[in-house]
């Protein structure tokens, strides 16, 4: 069976690419618009949902930026709702955001730079929130001669488009999500927003249509 491509879009310069074609679509679209610089170093970092793979993310991370920094990208981008707790597993470690001495020995805190960790081709996981989780999966792609824009040293540079999901009914693009209906048959619970209007189930037991592995869940709004 043929590898799913995953569209996106390039936010470098807004070109097309695929979730199989974004690292090399990525550092062309770089070498364009800035130049390498050889005083500049920082990682090509893709991160995708573990069970949603349609959902990817690509983030230029500053060297030497650490894996907090990167779990607060990971949440304003596509994770928080409730400020649930995070972790990484990276290696087999385990980094969490407020770790817990006296339960693990094994747990580290997030306050650790991401130099002395990675590698590229390095694969790891990240999670979030421990009772309703978003699973990711992340893989090092590159280390390249460019520096984010933004001031936090991590700079989100491609996204999947949002997959095409209709609406249970009337076959038009969704924009909500009955929870109801998602807990009981996990099919028929995506409705636009005329055909949710007249569906039977609680107004209040709905979440919004969003482009994020963690569609669907706690009471994530995006």
């Amino acid at each position: 069976m043929a590898e799913r491509t995953y569209p996106g879009v390039c936010l470098v310069d807004g070109t097309e690419t695929t979730k199989r074609k974004a690292k090399n679509d990525i550092k062309k679209s770089l070498t364009k618009e800035r130049g390498q610089d050889q005083e500049a170093a920082s990682w090509l970092v893709q991160f995708s949902g573990k069970y949603r793979p349609q959902y990817w993310i690509v983030l230029l991370i500053e060297k030497d930026a650490t894996l907090k920094a990167i779990d607060s990208k990971l949440r304003s981008l596509w994770l928080e709702c409730c400020g649930h707790l995070s972790q990484f597993t990276i290696y087999g470690h385990k980094f969490q955001s407020n770790p817990d001495r006296n339960y693990g020995d094994d747990e580290e805190g997030m306050d650790i730079s991401v130099e002395s960790l990675f590698r590229v081709g390095l694969v790891g996981e990240h999670l979030y929130d421990f009772g309703d989780s978003t699973h990711l999966t992340f893989k090092v792609l590159d280390f390249l001669p460019f520096a984010p824009k933004n001031r936090n040293g991590i700079e989100l540079v491609a996204q999947n488009h949002p997959p095409d999901i209709r609406c249970s009914s009337c076959g038009e693009p969704a924009d909500r999500i009955c929870l109801e209906c998602l807990y009981d048959s996990g099919v028929e619970a995506f409705f636009c927003e005329d055909c949710f209007e007249e569906h039977e189930c609680d107004e209040d037991m709905s979440l919004p249509v969003v482009n994020s592995p963690r569609i669907g869940q706690c009471g994530y709004e995006g």
